[in-house]
């Protein structure tokens, strides 16, 4: 049978919306991948270390209400990760130093450890937007009243299918995923900017709590943490 050339036209763009729509239809019952941001530290000095020596990189792996944010630096001998079970309301912290082991098991509704909030913060939102890697993003402008800390701007996606990602947070007004914000590590704030949105399978044991880590109280942590900046 002879095709005419406007007939297979017609039939590669068929395909391609199929295939096009197939893509978008398995992205959408997708809720799960990877975020990488770069951080940025406000400031130039660390306790005794250059910004420059400390760790550069965070992944935010999240998975059907579960959210696991990873922190390393010093080549693999310091690692901070925090996971948070959003159906639960809980955040478990681990903080890893050469062969030191310690972990925090938050109580329900507790902030995460050592990824500290900011105290009595207004959550404004605007229509302004901004592009990050490939997604337009919608600021939100936090302030302080009644304080001179001055505010600052956070931008998220709603793009990126991730339910309440922000739950267990200070941000949990925030009802998309963060692209850009601040975060006090520590002592020091840092800035957080989205580098890269990575869609793939996260195994379940991600998310499991990893055994041989001493189970401490939060204070010992954060005091652990903070000792290692100074």
């Amino acid at each position: 049978m002879k095709v005419s050339f406007s007939s297979y036209i017609a039939i590669c763009l068929i395909l391609v919306v199929f295939n096009s729509c197939k893509y978008r239809s398995a992205a959408i019952k997708e809720d799960e991948g990877i975020i990488f941001y770069h951080i940025n530290y406000l400031d130039d000095k660390v306790g005794g270390y250059s910004a420059g020596i400390l760790p550069q990189k965070m992944e935010s792996r999240f998975k059907k209400g579960k959210v696991k944010n990873t922190i390393e630096g010093a080549l693999g001998f310091f690692s901070l990760i925090n996971i948070s079970d959003i159906d639960e309301m809980t955040n478990t912290t681990f903080l890893k130093f050469i062969d030191k082991k310690y972990v925090y098991k938050g109580k329900k509704k507790e902030p995460p450890c050592c990824f500290a909030g900011y105290q009595d913060m207004e959550i404004e939102f605007t229509d302004q937007t901004k592009q990050i890697i490939n997604y337009i993003c919608k600021e939100a402008v936090v302030s302080f009243p009644g304080t001179d800390r001055q505010g600052f701007s956070v931008y998220y996606t709603t793009d990126i299918r991730c339910n309440k990602p922000n739950a267990t947070g200070p941000f949990r007004e925030i009802p998309g995923i963060m692209m850009e914000f601040r975060a006090i590590l520590g002592t020091t704030e840092v800035i957080m900017i989205a580098e890269k949105f990575q869609s793939e399978n996260i195994p379940d044991k991600e998310f499991i709590v990893p055994k041989h880590y001493k189970e401490i109280n939060k204070t010992e942590l954060e005091n652990i943490l903070n000792a290692l900046l100074e």
